[in-house]
């Protein structure tokens, strides 16, 4: 019986902070729409070194299999992303507005904040945060969730640096 309280604490010390920073906001807010699967495509301008730097950025995608409670029509959105910010191959923080286009013929505009964050297998996890400050679901917090494959990783190292990335994309949306 010891052992059992002892493992109990054990876990609920190791996964108290993981539950604190995601379960709040899923029980806390309505969710509207999920979308597990989607790509897309970025450009950066100049292209991201291992040096943090002023950069300018676009992306383009797609999204698919999106089931959204509220709005059942929604299956899917192409989406573009421009912003600015200082970012590195490794980290950084920029402003964008991403325009969704959903398969409906509606859309959301997104202003938000992208955090850039390199993971030691070779990975970039992009994670936007941001507000649908017109169209559908407006005052919804949108969570967007791009892992991307740095398969030029040399290129962080070379003068004109890391100048286009692409992979997998999720999103989510909640009131």
């Amino acid at each position: 019986m010891r052992m059992r309280s002892a493992f109990a604490i054990v876990l609920a010390a190791a996964c108290g902070p993981l539950t604190t920073a995601v379960v709040p906001h899923a029980a806390a807010d309505a969710l509207e729409v999920t979308c597990p699967t989607g790509s897309q495509v970025g450009t950066y301008s100049p292209g991201l070194t291992l040096t943090p730097q002023p950069v300018s950025f676009t992306a383009h995608g797609t999204l698919a299999t999106c089931v959204s409670p509220s709005h059942p029509q929604l299956r899917g959105a192409s989406f573009t992303s421009t912003g600015t910010g200082t970012a590195s191959c490794v980290t950084g923080s920029v402003s964008n507005t991403t325009v969704y286009r959903w398969n409906t013929g509606q859309s959301s505009t997104v202003k938000g904040s992208l955090a850039v964050n390199a993971k030691p297998n070779g990975t970039t996890v992009l994670v936007l945060i941001g507000t649908v400050t017109s169209g559908l679901f407006q005052g919804a917090t949108v969570t967007q969730t791009k892992v991307l494959a740095n398969t030029e990783l040399a290129a962080c190292a070379t003068a004109e640096g890391l100048t286009t990335v692409s992979g997998p994309v999720t999103l989510t949306v909640a009131l």
